[in-house]
C-alpha cells in the first residue's frame, strides 16, 4: 500500500465549473478590488520575497492562478517580518493573510477553509528505515523547532519524550547531518524544500506523526463575506492545477513501510540469483578492482598535471617582479658606476636589495617543489600554514585578476591527513572561482576562507561571489568529467579529486549557491 505524502484540499476547476457568486459577493469584489494581502516574507516553499522583491512560493502561485481565472485581484504588501504583517492587519491596512490553523488560534482573525494539510514528518539519515511512531525512537535524540506553532501539541502528546529544542529548520537538519541528533520533526513542505535547497542528500523522511499543519487564510473580522468568497473559490480549483503548483515547490521521496510478505518472496528469488552469480562475481572482482585503481590513478595524474600547469603559471608571475627588479638593480649599478657614485655603502645597499629578491624567488621555488613532491604520509598539519602556502604561490596571479583573498582561521587549528593532497583540494576550489570570475565578468571579486572547530569536527567554508554554479550541474559537480567551463578550458577532474581527498580523510564536502556565489563546506 502506498502512503500519501500530502493531501492538497482543493477540489474542482475554478470557473470551468462556473463558480456562482451571489450578488452581494459580486458587489463586495467590485468595491474592494484589489484585496490587500500580507504574508510571511520568509516562509518558503509557501511564500517569500526574492532579492528583487518579487513575491514567490506556493501561495503566490495560487493567488496568481485565482487572479487569472476569477474576478478576484490581490495587492501583495511587502513586509520585513510576519509580526509586521499581523500589525498591518490589526491597523486595517490589509485584510487577508496566510495562516496555519494553529497560528490562527492565537489571533482574532476569521479563517477560511483549509487548502493544504501539511503533515508533520520525521526526518533521519538515509541509512534509517520506516518509523511508524515517535515512541519507536524515543530512546534517540529527537530535535524539534521551538518557534513552530505545533510545538506545544507535540510536547503534550509525547510527554515522555525529552525533545531537543533547535532554533529553526536549518539547525535541525544540520544537527542530523552532522550526527548531533538522530532525528528531526517538522512540516513536510518546509523541510523537504530546505533539504532540496541545501542539497542534503543524506537525509530523508522515515515516517510521519499523527499531526498536520492545516494551511488557510486569515481574514479581518470586518470582512466576513470574503471568507465565503474565498471558500467558494478554493473549493473549485482542480486537482491537476493544485498538483502542478505544489510539485513545483516540493519534491521529496518518502520511506514506506515494508510489506514483509512480498519482501521475503523477493528475498528468496534474489538469493537464488545471487548464488548463481556468486562465482562470476569473484571471477570479475579482481579485474574490476584493477580497472578502477588504474582509472583513479589516471584521473589523479591528470588532476596533478592540470594543477602543475596552473602553478607553473603562478610561479612565472611570482618571478616576474623580482627578475624585473634585478634587471633594474643591474642598470642602476652600471649607470652609477660610470658616474663614480658607487662606494662601499652604496654597494651594500644594492646587494641587500638583490638578496631580498633572490630570497623571494628561492622561497617561491621551494614552495613549488614541496607542493608537487610525491608524499603518501599521513600527518597532523597546521591548517593555517597549509592554506597560506597555497595562497603564497597564487597571490600574484590572483592580484593580476583583481581577486582579494581573505583567511579567517585560528592559527592553532590542525588536521590529520595528507598535507600535499589537501593543498591540491584548496587550489582546485579557488582556481575554479578565479575562472568563474573571468567567465562571468564579475567586477568586485572576493574569496573568503573560514574555519572553526567544534567538539568532533573542523568545519571549513570557502565562499566566493563569482556568480554561483549552474543549477543543472550543481548536484553532480563532484562527479568525474563534470565541468561548468567552456569547451577546452575544463577537465572535470578537479572537484572530483577534491571529493576523493576529503573522503580519504574521513570527511564530507558539499556546495551550495550563496550570496551571489558558491560556498564549499568541508567537514573533517
Amino acid at each position: 500500500m502506498r502512503i500519501l505524502i500530502f493531501i492538497f484540499l482543493i477540489y474542482s476547476q475554478l470557473l470551468a465549473l462556473h463558480v456562482e457568486y451571489t450578488q452581494e459577493e459580486k458587489e463586495w469584489i467590485k468595491n474592494n478590488s484589489p484585496i490587500t494581502y500580507v504574508g510571511d516574507p520568509d516562509w518558503l516553499p509557501f511564500e517569500a520575497f526574492d532579492k528583487n522583491a518579487n513575491y514567490i512560493g506556493i501561495v503566490a502561485d495560487l493567488l496568481q492562478y485565482i487572479e487569472k481565472q476569477s474576478p478576484l485581484k490581490f495587492k501583495v504588501i511587502k513586509t520585513n517580518s510576519y509580526a509586521e504583517s499581523l500589525k498591518l492587519i490589526s491597523n486595517h491596512k490589509a485584510i487577508m493573510i496566510s495562516q496555519s490553523e494553529d497560528s490562527n488560534k492565537n489571533t482574532s482573525l476569521l479563517f477560511t477553509d483549509i487548502y493544504y494539510k501539511n503533515p508533520i514528518a520525521i526526518y533521519m539519515r538515509k541509512d534509517k528505515h520506516f518509523v511508524s511512531d515517535l515512541y519507536d525512537i524515543n530512546h534517540l535524540k529527537i530535535a524539534i523547532s521551538k518557534a513552530e506553532p505545533y510545538y506545544k501539541k507535540i510536547h503534550e502528546k509525547y510527554k515522555n519524550i525529552n525533545f531537543i529544542d533547535v532554533k529553526n529548520i536549518k539547525d535541525g537538519l544540520d544537527s542530523v547531518t552532522f550526527g548531533k541528533n538522530d532525528a528531526y520533526i517538522n512540516t513536510l513542505a518546509q523541510t523537504s524544500y530546505s533539504i532540496a535547497k541545501e542539497q542534503l542528500n543524506d537525509i530523508h523522511i522515515v515516517g510521519k506523526t499523527q499531526f498536520n499543519t492545516r494551511i488557510g487564510f486569515g481574514i479581518s473580522k470586518e470582512n466576513t463575506i470574503l471568507v465565503s468568497i474565498l471558500n467558494k473559490t478554493l473549493n473549485n480549483i482542480g486537482e491537476n492545477t493544485a498538483h502542478d503548483i505544489l510539485s513545483k515547490w516540493i519534491k521529496q521521496k518518502y520511506v514506506e513501510k515494508t510489506d514483509y510478505f512480498y519482501f521475503f518472496i523477493a528475498l528468496g528469488i534474489f538469493s537464488i540469483i545471487f548464488m548463481m552469480g556468486l562465482f562470476f562475481y569473484f571471477r570479475l572482482k579482481k579485474e574490476s578492482n584493477a580497472r578502477i585503481q588504474a582509472q583513479n590513478k589516471m584521473l589523479e595524474q591528470q588532476s596533478k598535471m592540470a594543477a602543475m600547469g596552473e602553478m607553473m603559471d603562478a610561479v612565472a608571475h611570482q618571478w616576474k617582479q623580482p627578475l624585473n627588479a634585478l634587471t633594474m638593480y643591474g642598470e642602476l649599478l652600471k649607470d652609477d658606476f660610470k658616474d663614480n657614485l658607487v662606494d662601499k655603502q652604496y654597494l651594500e645597499e644594492m646587494l641587500d636589495g638583490v638578496d631580498v629578491q633572490i630570497k623571494h624567488m628561492t622561497t617561491t621555488l621551494s614552495e613549488f617543489r614541496t607542493f608537487f613532491r610525491p608524499n603518501t604520509e599521513i600527518t597532523n598539519f597546521n591548517l593555517f600554514k597549509n592554506i597560506n602556502s597555497v595562497l603564497f604561490l597564487v597571490k600574484d596571479e590572483f592580484m593580476k585578476n583583481s581577486i582579494s583573498l581573505h583567511v579567517e582561521i585560528d592559527e592553532e587549528l590542525s588536521i590529520n591527513g595528507n598535507e600535499n593532497e589537501f593543498k591540491h583540494l584548496i587550489l582546485n576550489i579557488i582556481n575554479n572561482a578565479k575562472d568563474a570570475f573571468n567567465e562571468n565578468d564579475i567586477k568586485k571579486r572576493s574569496i573568503t576562507i573560514k574555519a572553526n572547530k567544534n567538539k568532533e569536527n573542523i568545519n571549513i567554508q570557502i565562499q566566493d561571489n563569482a556568480g554561483g554554479i549552474p543549477l543543472h550541474v550543481i548536484d553532480k559537480i563532484f562527479e568525474a568529467n563534470i565541468t561548468t567551463k567552456v569547451a577546452g578550458k575544463g577537465t572535470g577532474i578537479g572537484l572530483y579529486m577534491s571529493a576523493q581527498i576529503v573522503d580519504k580523510m574521513g570527511g564530507k564536502i558539499r556546495v551550495e549557491n550563496l550570496n551571489d556565489g558558491a560556498c564549499f563546506y568541508i567537514v573533517v
